[in-house]
C-alpha cells in the first residue's frame, strides 16, 4: 500500500503551486501519491494544470465546475491509496523534513490523527510566526487516547495541520461537508477529533500557511460569506451538543464550543454589525438564527478558569474591538441570546477605542504629493529641495521636518518626507509636533509635502494610517496630487523598487507580489478613496508618461498650483537596474532576513555597479501585462478619467502585441561575482570611534581651579605613589 496520499485543491494559485509541489518532492519520503484537484475548470484546462505541475509526478482530477474546497478534498479522498492521508492548500508548503517527521510519527503510533504545528506568514511578508493556538497547546510531542486525553484538540486550527489514517476516515465515513463551500475546516476537525481513539502530536512545525491577497482567509466579506460563517457555527455547536447528549463527552466540551461561538461573533466576524445595520435584506433572515444558535445557555465567571479556554480567551485583551472585559462579554452574550442584535452591536462598538483627538487646524493650503514608484517622485523631490529657498520667498514652505536625509542605497535616490510616514507607522507624535511648529514660524500660505507611497498600498492597516495622517496634519484646505503611469508598468515598477530598496517582501518573486498587491494597485477607487474620505477632497491625477522628461517639473507645479517660473533642473538620474539585477537581488531579499545586513550589501552592490541600467525587458510576459491593463480598465478607468488621467489603453495593447519578449535567462557570472564582492565589502565593520579629543587649554577667558579637601588630596597622592612603584618594578 502507498505510504502517503496528499490532496491539493487548486483554484488559481498559479504563483504558488510549483512551490507547494517542490516542498513535497524535497521530503525524504519514497512512496507518496500527490493528487491535484482542479476546482476552477472554467479558467484552467487539464492541459494548463499539467503544465503548471510539469516535472512533478502528480495525479490530476478535473472537477466538472467550481464546487468549493470541501468537494475538491472529497474528490481527492475518493482516489487516495495511501495508508495515511494529508491535505495541503496549493498556496502553502511543507518545511524541510517536516512532513517526513510527521509521517514517521503517524506510522510509529498508528494514531487516527497526527497533528503538527503550523507556521504562518502575513500578507506581503515571508517572516514566519507560529499559529497562536499551536503555541498555546501543541508544542510538546505526545500521544493521547482521543479527545478525552487531549481536550485541547477541540481547538486544532485546521484540517491541513494533521495527517489522518485513511482506514479511520473510511470506517467512520468522515468527509468534508460540501454545503460548506468555505470555512469547512473547523467542522471537519470536530468530526475527526470526536471520533478518534488515538491522537498524536509532533510538537514541531511542519508546514507554512501563507497569508496572501485573494485567499479565503483575507477576502472581503459578503452576505454569502456571512451566511456560510453562521452556518458553520450552527453545525459545529450542533455536533458538540449531540456528542454531549449521547454521553460520549462531558458537558464542558459543549460549553467551550458555545464560548467559541460567542467569541467568533464578537471578534472574528462582522456579522452582528451587518445585521444591526440592515445593509442587505438577507440579514433579516439571519437575525433570528443567532439566538436560536446560542439557546438558553449562559456562562458564569468559572468559565474563565477553564484550563483550555483560559489559554485562548480574548476577554480582557486589547484588540481591534477595543478591550472587552468579563462584564461586557456577559452583556453581549445576553443581548445575542435574547435576539437584541442592535444592543449587542452597540456594546461591541462601545468598547472600541475612542476617536482620536483632532489636532489644531492649520490655516494654510496643503499640497500633498503622493509619490508612486517610478512616477518621477525622486526628480520632483530634488526640485523641491533645490527650490526650497525660492519657494519660501513666495510663501511656499517645503518643510525640513520629516525630510529623510539618510544616506541612500542608490545614487540619486531621495525619499522626501519619508520621516513623517515612518513616524505615522510607529505612532511617534514628535515629528508632527515639530512640523506644526515649523509651519507656524514660516508664515507661509502654502505647504508642500512629498513622500513616496503615502497611500500605504502594502500596509494591512492603510485606512487607519491615512485617517491618522489627515488628523496629524490638520489642514482644512488640501490638494492631493499624484502622477500615474501605465498600469502594467506601475505594478512592475513597484515590485522592482521593493526588491532594490531591500524590503523584506521583495524576495518572493513578482508573481507572488502581484497576487498580494496587484488587485489594489489596479483599483484606483480602492487605492485613493480612503485619502479622499480622510481629507475631504478629490485626488488630482496627472499622466507621468505624457509629462516625463523636461515637462515633468512644470507639469507638476501647474497641477499643484505652485509658482510656474522656477526652472527645471539638470539633476542626477535615479535609474532602475535591469531585470537580471532585480532577479539576482530577489535572492538577497529571500536569503538575508536581517534588514540592516540587506541594506549594507545593497549599498555595496550599487557602489560596485552604479551604471547597471541598460536595454531592458519586462519581468512579465505580454499576456500578463495585458491582464493588468484589463483589470485596471475595469476597476479604474472611469474613476481616473474624472480626476484627469486618461491613458490610451488601445495604444498600449497594440504596442504589447508587437513586443518581442523573451523570458529571463541565467544570471551572468560577473553579476554573481559582484554580489559576492558586495557581501564581502559589507562584512567589514565600520571603524570604532576613537577617544574624544582632549580640549585645548584656554589661552584667554575664565580659568577654573578645583581645590580639593585635604583628605581627597592625600588619597590621590597615595594612589599616584602606588602606581609609580608598580611601574618601577615592571
Amino acid at each position: 500500500m502507498t505510504r502517503l496520499s496528499l490532496i491539493l485543491p487548486f483554484y488559481d494559485e498559479t504563483a504558488y503551486l510549483r512551490g507547494a509541489l517542490g516542498s513535497i518532492a524535497a521530503q525524504p519520503i519514497d512512496d507518496v501519491q500527490v493528487i491535484v484537484v482542479n476546482d476552477n475548470p472554467e479558467q484552467f484546462s487539464r492541459t494548463d494544470l499539467a503544465a503548471l505541475c510539469a516535472g512533478h509526478p502528480v495525479e490530476l482530477i478535473q472537477q466538472p465546475r467550481n464546487l468549493g474546497l470541501s468537494a475538491a478534498r472529497n474528490a481527492g479522498l475518493a482516489v487516495a491509496r495511501g495508508a495515511v492521508v494529508g491535505f495541503l492548500d496549493s498556496d502553502d508548503y511543507y518545511t524541510a523534513g517536516g512532513l517526513a517527521a510527521q509521517l514517521e510519527l503517524a506510522e510509529e503510533t498508528g494514531a487516527d490523527i497526527t497533528h503538527a504545528p503550523t507556521w504562518f506568514t502575513r500578507k506581503g511578508n515571508p517572516d514566519l510566526h507560529l499559529l497562536p493556538r499551536d503555541a498555546a497547546f501543541f508544542s510538546a510531542r505526545r500521544t493521547a487516547p482521543g479527545l478525552i486525553g487531549a481536550e485541547e484538540a477541540q481547538f486544532i486550527t485546521s484540517s491541513w495541520s494533521s495527517l489522518y489514517r485513511r482506514a479511520f476516515l473510511e470506517d467512520r465515513a468522515l468527509r468534508f461537508d460540501e454545503a460548506q463551500r468555505k470555512f469547512e475546516d473547523r467542522l471537519f476537525v470536530l468530526h475527526t477529533v470526536t471520533a478518534a481513539e488515538r491522537i498524536a502530536f509532533l510538537g514541531r512545525p511542519t508546514r507554512v500557511w501563507r497569508g496572501r491577497g485573494g485567499s479565503i482567509s483575507v477576502s472581503a466579506t459578503t452576505p454569502e460569506t456571512h451566511l456560510l460563517q453562521l452556518q458553520l457555527l450552527e453545525k459545529c455547536l450542533s455536533h458538540m451538543r449531540a456528542e454531549v447528549s449521547a454521553g460520549r463527552l462531558p458537558r464542558r466540551f459543549e460549553k467551550r464550543e458555545l464560548f467559541n461561538c460567542v467569541s467568533r461573533l464578537i471578534w472574528d466576524m462582522d456579522l452582528v454589525d451587518a445585521i444591526a445595520r440592515g445593509a442587505d435584506p438577507v440579514y433579516r433572515d439571519m437575525a433570528p438564527r443567532i439566538p436560536a444558535l446560542l439557546g438558553a445557555d449562559s456562562f458564569g465567571h468559572p468559565i474563565f478558569d477553564d484550563p483550555v479556554l483560559s489559554r485562548i480567551s480574548r476577554v480582557g485583551m486589547t484588540t481591534r474591538r477595543g478591550r472587552i472585559g468579563r462584564r461586557a462579554f456577559f452583556s453581549i452574550h445576553k443581548a445575542l441570546r435574547e435576539g437584541d442584535l442592535k444592543a449587542a452591536h452597540a456594546l461591541i462598538a462601545g468598547d472600541r477605542p475612542a476617536p482620536r483627538r483632532r489636532h489644531a487646524r492649520a490655516p494654510q493650503r496643503l499640497v500633498l504629493h503622493l509619490g508612486l514608484h517610478k512616477t518621477g517622485s525622486t526628480h520632483l523631490q530634488h526640485h523641491l529641495a533645490r527650490h526650497r529657498g525660492a519657494l519660501a520667498e513666495r510663501g511656499v514652505l517645503v518643510p525640513k521636518t520629516g525630510w529623510d536625509n539618510r544616506p541612500p542605497l542608490r545614487r540619486g535616490a531621495l525619499t522626501g518626507h519619508q520621516g513623517l510616514a515612518a513616524a505615522l507607522r510607529s505612532g511617534d507624535e514628535a515629528p508632527f509636533t515639530e512640523l506644526a511648529r515649523e509651519i507656524r514660524q514660516s508664515r507661509a500660505h502654502d505647504v508642500v509635502l512629498s513622500c513616496e507611497n503615502l497611500v500605504f498600498p502594502t500596509h494591512a492597516r492603510r485606512a487607519d494610517l491615512i485617517e491618522r495622517l489627515a488628523d496629524r496634519l490638520g489642514f482644512d484646505r488640501v490638494e492631493i496630487v499624484a502622477l500615474a503611469r501605465r498600469p502594467d508598468a506601475q505594478a512592475e515598477s513597484f515590485y522592482r523598487e521593493t526588491v532594490l530598496n531591500g524590503a523584506r517582501g521583495g524576495g518572493r518573486g513578482i508573481g507572488v507580489f502581484l497576487v498580494d498587491h496587484g488587485p489594489l494597485l489596479s483599483d484606483f477607487p480602492a487605492l485613493f478613496a480612503p485619502l479622499e474620505a480622510a481629507f475631504g477632497t478629490r485626488v488630482k491625477l496627472a499622466d507621468f508618461d505624457a509629462l516625463r522628461g523636461p515637462g515633468l517639473w512644470p507639469g507638476f507645479a501647474a497641477r499643484a498650483g505652485l509658482p510656474g517660473d522656477l526652472p527645471a533642473l539638470d539633476l542626477p538620474r535615479y535609474t532602475t537596474p535591469d531585470r537580471e539585477t532585480v532577479l539576482l537581488l530577489e535572492l538577497l531579499g529571500r536569503l538575508v532576513p536581517d534588514p540592516d545586513r540587506r541594506a549594507a550589501v545593497l549599498r555595496a552592490w550599487f557602489a560596485l555597479r552604479p551604471a547597471s541600467c541598460g536595454p531592458d525587458q519586462s519581468l512579465l510576459a505580454p499576456a500578463e501585462r495585458l491582464g493588468l491593463i484589463d483589470r485596471w480598465e475595469t476597476a479604474s478607468a472611469d474613476f481616473a478619467a474624472e480626476r484627469g488621467y486618461r491613458p490610451d489603453l488601445a495604444d498600449m495593447r497594440a504596442a504589447l502585441a508587437q513586443t518581442d519578449w523573451a523570458p529571463p535567462e541565467a544570471i551572468p557570472a560577473d553579476m554573481l561575482h559582484d554580489l559576492f564582492d558586495a557581501a564581502t565589502i559589507a562584512d567589514a565593520p565600520a571603524p570604532a570611534p576613537g577617544p574624544a579629543p582632549r580640549p585645548a587649554p584656554l589661552r584667554d577667558g575664565v580659568v577654573l581651579r578645583v581645590r580639593l579637601r585635604p583628605w581627597a588630596a592625600t588619597l590621590l597622592d597615595r594612589l599616584g605613589a602606588t602606581g609609580r612603584r608598580r611601574r618601577t618594578r615592571a
